[in-house]
């Protein structure tokens, strides 16, 4: 990990300062060009209720939570609620009961990090396509149907914080790994180079599939 880190903050963040004015104008035309496409998610884990019931009811399918729990901080048992789970969609005029994305607050069953869970109903039945022990924090339109998702993974390098933007799209059956749009520490970090996305998305792809960040 340490040799990826240090090649990221020598060559790969901050990208536009080493580019010329004509440059810069495009990419930051791109940017929010981009930005446009882009709906930033942000889970807060602040609310008792669901503002749609069939959520509760599709947790209580799944049994994922518990009708023992104590309140908000009782992690080894949580309430069918937004205090501990965050459920959305994901396919375009698609019922939330027939596919959604499930995110687990940190901590919930003893678990450190927030975990991302995707179903869809097949034959009456949930199935679930995937799992990535990550932080959902956005999405873009797809032509197929799918939304793109942005996820956060939080990995560690020397005992500190590092944390991947990446991009995953729909391939037909499941989401997979595209590419990884920007990499951040506590406090140093930014966009992916365009011309290193390419090589440093395949290093990124083998960090989180070998720390099993998907599943």
């Amino acid at each position: 990990m340490k040799p990826i880190i240090s090649l990221f903050v020598v060559t790969v963040l901050f990208s536009c300062s080493s580019e010329n004015k004509k440059n810069d104008a495009e990419g930051k035309a791109a940017v929010k060009k981009e930005e446009i496409q882009v709906v930033e998610v942000q889970t807060l884990f602040d609310k008792d209720q669901f503002d749609d019931p069939k959520k509760a009811e599709l947790l209580q399918e799944l049994k994922v939570c518990s009708d023992k729990n104590k309140g908000p901080e009782d992690y080894m048992n949580p309430s069918c609620t937004p205090r501990f789970f965050n459920i959305s969609p994901y396919i375009e005029n698609t019922p939330i009961e027939n596919a959604f994305l499930l995110q687990i607050k940190s901590k919930v069953g003893g678990f450190p990090l927030r975990r991302l869970l995707i179903f869809i109903r097949e034959k009456g039945q949930l199935v679930k396509v995937n799992g990535f022990v990550a932080n959902l924090i956005g999405t873009k339109k797809s032509t197929s149907k799918h939304d793109d998702l942005i996820l956060r993974f939080n990995d560690k390098d020397q005992g500190q914080d590092v944390f991947y933007n990446c991009i995953f799209k729909w391939n037909g059956l499941s989401y997979k790994y595209d590419s990884v749009e920007a990499i951040e520490g506590a406090d140093w970090g930014g966009p992916v180079k365009a011309e290193l996305k390419d090589s440093i998305s395949k290093e990124i792809e083998k960090e989180i599939t070998g720390n099993k960040m998907i599943f």
